[in-house]
């Protein structure tokens, strides 16, 4: 079991980086001519986390208010298999 500061980011207004896919989805699905907003939202998202806590890689959780730290696992598969597909499927 992890450290109380990670059980405890569970249950605190946790931000789940792999449901970006879902939102992007939806989002194509209802404005399919636009792309450039899910591009911006993904954009922003890899300009400021993918040198935070395991390079190249999205950790599982994040904090839900600023500085919207990760937490967690330091580098999830489905975080990081959602941002590409989200990347691959808004292009």
């Amino acid at each position: 079991m992890g450290s109380h500061d990670q059980r405890s980011s569970y249950h605190q207004g946790t931000v789940w980086p792999w449901l970006i896919g879902p939102f992007i989805d939806a989002w194509l699905k209802v404005i399919p001519e636009d792309k450039l907003e899910p591009r911006q939202l993904l954009e922003n998202f890899l300009d400021t986390h993918l040198t935070d806590a395991c390079v190249g890689t999205i950790s599982e959780i994040f904090d839900a208010e600023e500085p919207f730290a990760p937490r967690g696992c330091i580098a999830q598969a489905w975080s990081v298999a959602e941002i590409l597909r989200s990347w691959v499927k808004s292009h």
